[in-house]
C-alpha cells in the first residue's frame, strides 16, 4: 500500500515538531542573599541594608532586558525553558554586582555573600571552579610577593626587576595550567569558551585572536562567548580607526572643561 504523499509529509512534520519539543527543557535560577548584618568600611563598621523589594535582572550582550525578578526574604527566582542543544550566556545584574550565567537545563543557584557564585549545572559549576582556582592562585602569588618583599627589606635590598619577571612568568604558567585543565575537562559545555578567552586574554587584536582560535575545534570557535569577544575586539579596533570620534564635553553637562 502506498502512503499518500500529503500524509507522509504530515507525519514527517509531526516527527520534527516532536523532536524539537523533546529538546526544550526547563531551567530555574534560584538566588539567595547570605549577607552579614554589618561590614567594615574604612575605620568604621556599617550596617548592611535590606535588599528586599529590589530587583535583579538578566540581560543579553546588547544590554537588552530578558527577564527580571524581585528579591523577597533575601531570595529570588527565575524560571524558563531552553533548548538543551543551544545553551547561552546572559548577564546577571544586581545592586550587589554582576556576573555571567549560562542558561542551560537544570537548577541553577546564585549565592550572594557578598561575592556572586553561580553553580548547579555543568557549565556554571566549571566556571565557578575556574574562578575559584584563579582566585586561589592570585592569593598565593600576592602572599609570596609580600613575603619576598619583606625578606629583601630585611637584607636592605629591593625586589629586582629580574625577580618580578620570574614571578610573573611563574604566575602565567600556573594560570595557563589551570585554564588548560578546565578546557580539557569541559570541552563539551559552555565553560570551555570562557577558559579559551582567559587563555588568550593578552591578545588585543581581532585577527590575532581569530588566528589563535584555529587550534581549537569548530564548537569552540563558534562558542557564543568566544564570538562575543571577537566581535568586541573588532569594535574596539573600529573605534581606534575612526578619527571622527572626538570627546564632546556637553555629555557631562558642561560647555567646556577647565584646564
Amino acid at each position: 500500500m502506498k502512503l499518500n504523499r500529503h500524509l507522509l509529509l504530515a507525519i514527517v512534520f509531526c516527527l520534527l515538531i516532536f523532536s524539537a519539543c523533546k529538546r526544550i527543557r526547563p531551567y530555574t535560577i534560584s538566588g539567595t542573599l547570605d549577607l552579614p548584618e554589618q561590614i567594615p568600611f574604612g575605620d568604621t563598621i556599617i550596617d548592611v541594608p535590606s535588599f528586599d523589594g529590589s530587583w535583579v535582572y538578566l540581560l543579553d550582550f546588547e544590554n537588552q532586558l530578558l527577564d527580571s525578578a524581585q528579591i523577597t526574604d533575601n531570595s529570588f527566582l527565575f524560571k524558563g525553558e531552553v533548548d538543551y542543544k543551544e545553551p547561552y550566556f546572559v548577564q546577571f545584574v544586581s545592586q550587589l554586582g554582576s556576573t555571567l550565567i549560562v542558561i542551560e537545563p537544570g537548577n541553577i543557584e546564585v549565592n550572594i555573600n557578598p561575592d556572586i557564585v553561580v553553580s548547579g549545572t555543568s557549565s556554571n559549576d566549571a566556571m565557578a571552579d575556574l574562578d575559584m582556582a584563579l582566585e586561589e592562585l592570585n592569593t598565593e602569588t600576592r602572599d609570596y610577593y609580600a613575603q619576598l618583599t619583606d625578606s629583601m627589606h630585611m637584607l636592605g635590598e629591593e625586589v629586582s626587576e629580574e625577580m618580578d619577571l620570574q614571578i610573573a612568568e611563574r604566575y602565567r604558567e600556573s594560570m595557563n595550567h589551570i585554564l588548560d585543565s578546565i578546557y580539557q575537562a569541559n570541552r563539551h559545555n559552555m565553560a570551555a569558551g570562557y577558559a579559551v578567552i582567559l587563555r588568550h586574554i593578552d591578545i588585543q587584536s581581532a585577527d590575532e585572536f581569530e588566528k589563535a582560535l584555529e587550534q581549537y575545534p569548530k564548537s569552540i570557535r563558534e562558542n557564543e562567548l568566544v564570538q562575543i569577544n571577537l566581535r568586541n575586539l573588532r569594535q574596539y579596533e573600529q573605534w581606534d580607526e575612526d578619527d571622527s570620534i572626538t570627546f564632546d564635553p556637553s555629555i557631562l553637562g558642561v560647555e567646556e572643561l577647565d584646564n
